[in-house]
């Protein structure tokens, strides 16, 4: 408390809330009685905290000692003597007031919440509790957002809006990243979907293996495969190698060792962490322990991955209502990305009707699981086949179905995969992806239809 004695303290705060209704509102609204040592001044917070919320006026001082049990008024009494002996004044030090009320407040508010969360846990109660009991102790502060003065804070304002724009995380494709304005910008949820074997895995292990290449750290949290199998699709990617014959014994395995010795020497080449997570059995609670874990060895990533939503349980008990749920855990991750100033990407299954719509028919409502999930989202891509417009056999189609990040929805655009190295590439780099083949030995064939 910056070495104020809280004595003191308890009176210039008393003095204040009985002499500035503003004070005093502000102190009711944030303030609990049991933040307060005495039961005096918990009595004395209580009266007046009723008589200015529902008055919106500072109550007469008998108002107040009348309202409080009889044996306390004596006590209520002194008090009113001793603020108005002390030599403080409160419009002159009010700023100063304000401060140590609000170091008070954090003060009282965590303690009383450790109180609480040992309560819980000699009660055996479900203990997911402590931490929203904990973050709210954290969040108390009696300083009132009144939200975005327009015209007054433009300049601020702007130069916000600009470092964000420069913050954001490119994809490195070029036309993904055009249309998202650059890249995922901080705090947001980003999703791909499409149907079973549909690429979703491989178009976030190339969006990854472009960041890494580029100075981005990557953390990615798998619930389906294992770390060392997650980490073979890297290898074949990396290497721009056929997948199922990288670690053959012989002239293959050594073209992978030395393509990725080189790839590990690489100037500017960043970080990747793979995590394995149990299928539907981790939450967010495990990935913010994780990530925290990075963050304090200096390691946090500038994106998170996530393989997939849909293997997900909420953070906090399940409701076993499937949209509940959805939306739960979709509102949980983004969360995540905004406690850690960082972007989130995650995957989710076409549901069942989707699968037989054609491609131009998918949209937000193709979703699995939940339609709680892209209504929390900031970006969706749809991925799929559309066999009335292939060129090549190895073609995907995309759309973009919701895009809080650049505008551009209903863009329709291909992807070219490599079925050996399983890279992708978007149409401005169909050339890329033609020479590619001579390293990976995937054919280019062109679409012939069914028979």
């Amino acid at each position: 408390m910056n070495q104020i004695d809280d004595q003191y303290l308890m009176t210039c705060l008393l003095k204040g809330m009985i002499e500035d209704k503003d004070y005093a509102l502000t102190v009711a609204q944030s303030f609990e009685e049991r933040y307060f040592d005495t039961a005096v001044m918990a009595e004395i917070f209580k009266s007046i905290s009723y008589h200015v919320g529902k008055h919106n006026a500072l109550p007469n001082r008998d108002i107040v000692i009348n309202s409080i049990s009889k044996d306390l008024r004596d006590e209520v009494i002194s008090l009113f003597e001793l603020a108005d002996s002390t030599d403080f004044s409160v419009a002159q030090n009010y700023d100063w007031l304000l401060e140590q009320t609000n170091l008070y407040l954090k003060d009282r508010a965590i303690k009383r919440a450790v109180v609480d969360a040992v309560h819980l846990i000699d009660n055996k109660e479900d203990i997911q509790q402590i931490k929203d009991i904990i973050e709210n102790a954290l969040c108390k502060d009696i300083r009132i957002d009144l939200g975005l003065n327009y015209f007054d804070v433009w300049e601020e304002r702007l130069r916000r809006i600009f470092r964000s724009s420069d913050n954001r995380i490119r994809t490195f494709y070029p036309v993904l990243d055009e249309l998202f304005n650059g890249g995922f910008p901080p705090y947001t949820l980003n999703m791909f979907i499409a149907k079973i074997h549909g690429h979703k895995t491989n178009i976030m292990t190339n969006i990854i293996t472009r960041q890494v290449m580029n100075g981005v750290n990557v953390a990615m949290a798998t619930l389906e495969m294992s770390e060392d199998m997650y980490a073979q699709r890297f290898d074949a990617n990396f290497a721009n190698m056929d997948i199922n014959r990288i670690y053959l014994k012989g002239s293959h395995r050594k073209e992978f060792l030395k393509r990725y010795t080189e790839i590990i020497k690489t100037d500017g080449r960043a970080n990747l962490f793979i995590k394995e997570y149990p299928t539907g059995k981790a939450s967010v609670a495990e990935f913010r322990i994780w990530l925290r874990e990075l963050k304090m060895r200096g390691l946090l990533p500038h994106i998170f991955y996530c393989d997939y939503i849909s293997l997900m349980k909420p953070e906090l008990k399940a409701k076993g209502d499937m949209y509940q749920d959805g939306k739960a855990i979709s509102e949980e991750l983004r969360a995540l990305g905004w406690e850690f100033g960082i972007p989130i990407v995650t995957v989710a299954q076409i549901n069942r009707a989707g699968t037989f719509l054609d491609f131009e028919s998918l949209d937000m409502n193709s979703i699995g699981e939940s339609f709680g999930i892209p209504a929390t989202a900031d970006s969706m891509i749809v991925q799929g086949a559309d066999e009335d417009d292939m060129v090549y056999r190895n073609e995907l189609k995309y759309k973009v179905v919701k895009n809080r990040l650049g505008g551009r929805v209903g863009h329709i655009g291909k992807w070219y995969f490599d079925n050996k190295s399983l890279r992708i590439y978007d149409e401005t780099e169909i050339d890329l992806w033609i020479e590619a083949a001579k390293r990976s030995g995937d054919e280019r064939l062109i679409y012939q239809g069914n028979e």
